[in-house]
């Protein structure tokens, strides 16, 4: 966490560092914002196709945010144990759809803290605006599941489609040309699949899009390079970017000369 803490940008960059599963850590214009950490082994269950497959790369307690997003109460989004061990409840911004911000604040998220934000709202913390995005549930349990579009001071956005199935109004709902586009490709459970999350992102047009959701568990596992095959024969040359676990991932807007990525 220190290194991300560290790590220098340009007044005009985001960096992204993937934490496996759903998870990320987006910084820019002097800010972090943490989206459905999984830093434990929670889901497993006692299955071991379940079992945490990549190490976790930082404690629970060593994770710091200004804005903590949580897309919906599964456990490998929502981790009672990130949660538990997390530090900072008192000094950071969460945000969540109603349901896992009820769940949120049973874990003993201050109620000042909390922020729910459903699909179609919008809240401005620290100059950075995170709009609710339509996601098609996946399960009952889940009704209430959210993805959500980061837009940092600088122009840098970021739209997470949480979990979600494959649907037109998923499509048309979802936000226009965003700099990074982060999309499950397992294709269990009712989430999209390789092929859809590259339809999907023809329908977005982001300038990347990342897969994710296919590394953690054996059982709930996917090749990104199916999802990377898909993406080059529907249309979308040299967008897919496939993310290693904990190195940053920067960018600039699309304008500046001096952009590398």
């Amino acid at each position: 966490m220190k290194e991300i803490l560290d790590h220098t940008l340009q007044s005009s960059e985001a960096a992204l560092w993937w934490l496996g599963q759903a998870g990320y850590i987006i910084k820019s214009s002097g800010q972090v914002v943490v989206i459905d950490p999984y830093l434990s082994d929670s889901a497993n269950g006692g299955v071991p196709g379940f079992s945490r497959a990549v190490p976790v790369p930082l404690q629970p307690e060593e994770l710091k945010a200004d804005i903590y997003i949580v897309t919906h109460d599964h456990l490998d989004h929502l981790d009672p144990e990130t949660i538990g061990g997390y530090r900072y409840k008192n000094n950071t911004t969460f945000i969540a759809p109603r349901l896992a911000a009820k769940k949120l604040h049973s874990l003993g998220i201050p109620a000042g803290n909390m922020l729910v934000v459903n699909a179609g709202d919008n809240v401005t913390v620290n100059s950075i605006t995170v709009t609710g995005v339509f996601a098609l549930p996946t399960g009952k349990d889940v009704i209430d599941t959210t993805g959500y579009l980061i837009q940092f001071p600088n122009g840098r956005t970021v739209y997470h489609t949480s979990d979600t199935q494959f649907h037109p109004i998923v499509l048309e709902a979802a936000p226009s040309n965003p700099d990074i586009m982060l999309v499950p490709i397992n294709g269990k459970w009712k989430n999209t699949n390789a092929e859809e999350a590259a339809l999907f992102a023809k329908a977005v047009q982001p300038r990347y899009v990342m897969p994710n959701h296919y590394d953690m568990m054996p059982l709930n596992a996917e090749n990104p390079e199916v999802f990377a095959w898909f993406c080059e024969h529907h249309d979308l040359p040299g967008k897919c970017i496939i993310q290693e676990h904990y190195h940053p991932f920067t960018w600039k807007e699309v304008n500046d000369s001096s952009n590398n990525n």
